[in-house]
C-alpha cells in the first residue's frame, strides 16, 4: 500500500543541502533576469522606433519581471530553510510556464521571421532571457521537485490561475495596439494577419499550450508525493498500528480476571 507522504516532516540532510543549492540558484538567476531586463532595454534604444511603453508590452518582459518577483521569493524561503507554501510554489509553476512559453515563441519567430517583412536579431540579453534562464527555472523545478524537501502538490486550481494575467495582458494589447498601431507580435496585428479569426486561433492556441504545460507541472508535482509507508515507524502514525494490538491486550487481561 502507497500513502502520501507528510511535506511537513523534516528534511533529510540530502534534502536541505539541495534546498540550499537551488536557493541560491535562484539568487543568482534574479541577478541574472535583472542584467538581462536591462541589456535588453539598453539594446532597443538603439532603434529609432523604440518607445518606451512599447517595451514594457511584450508578454516576454512582463513575465520576467514576475519571474523575479517569485523566484527570489522561492530563494529566500529555502535560504531560511522553511518549505515553499502551496501558493508561492503554485505561482512560481505558473509563471515558469509563462516564461518557457515565452522562449518557444521567440524562438519559433526568429525562426520565420524571413517569411515576414522583419528581422529579429538575438543579442545576448535576448538569449538570457528567452533561452537560458527558462531553462535553469525549468531545471530548478525538477530538481527541487525531485531531489529537495518534499513539498505539497500544485493543486490542478493552478489551471484557473494560469488564465487571467494572459488574457487581461492580451486585451490590453488589442486595445492599445489599436489606439497607437502597434503590436508587439506579428499575430496580433490585424494589417499582418487575414483576419479576427486568424487572431483569435493564435491565440486560442497559446492558451491551450499554456493549459497543457501547467497540466504537465502539476501532474509531475504529484509524482513524488506518494511513497511506501516505513515498515517500522515510531512517530504518531505508529500509534494507529499499536492501538489494535493494545486493546486485544486489554481484552485478554480482562478475560483473566474474570476468570
Amino acid at each position: 500500500m502507497r500513502v502520501r507522504d507528510d511535506p511537513a516532516r523534516p528534511p533529510g540532510l540530502r534534502e536541505a543541502r539541495v534546498a540550499i543549492a537551488l536557493g541560491w540558484v535562484r539568487i543568482a538567476v534574479v541577478a541574472a533576469e535583472i542584467i538581462a531586463l536591462i541589456g535588453n532595454f539598453r539594446y532597443v534604444l538603439g532603434f529609432s522606433s523604440f518607445g518606451v511603453a512599447n517595451f514594457f508590452g511584450y508578454f516576454t518582459i512582463q513575465s520576467a519581471m514576475i519571474a523575479v518577483v517569485v523566484t527570489l521569493a522561492g530563494g529566500l524561503v529555502l535560504l531560511s530553510g522553511r518549505s515553499e507554501s502551496v501558493v508561492l510554489l503554485t505561482a512560481r509553476t505558473i509563471v515558469l510556464v509563462y516564461v518557457v512559453l515565452s522562449g518557444i515563441v521567440f524562438g519559433l519567430l526568429a525562426a520565420f521571421s524571413s517569411t515576414r517583412t522583419y528581422q529579429i536579431v538575438i543579442p545576448w540579453s535576448d538569449q538570457l532571457l528567452h533561452f537560458i534562464l527558462p531553462s535553469v527555472l525549468l531545471v530548478d523545478w525538477l530538481v527541487g521537485r525531485f531531489l529537495g524537501p518534499r513539498v505539497p502538490a500544485v493543486p490542478w486550481l493552478a489551471l484557473a490561475w494560469a488564465v487571467p494575467f494572459p488574457v487581461i495582458w492580451l486585451i490590453f494589447t488589442l486595445l492599445r495596439g489599436d489606439a497607437v498601431g502597434w503590436y508587439p507580435y506579428f499575430f496580433l496585428d490585424p494589417s499582418q494577419v487575414t483576419g479576427p479569426v486568424v487572431i483569435v486561433a493564435y491565440c486560442a492556441g497559446i492558451l491551450a499550450v499554456i493549459l497543457g504545460f501547467v497540466s504537465t507541472f502539476v501532474g509531475l508535482s504529484r509524482a513524488r508525493m506518494l511513497h511506501p509507508p516505513a515498515p517500522h515507524s515510531s512517530g504518531p502514525g505508529s500509534t494507529v498500528h499499536s492501538a489494535p494490538h493494545s486493546s486485544k491486550a486489554r481484552e485478554r487481561s480482562e478475560r483473566v480476571e474474570t476468570r
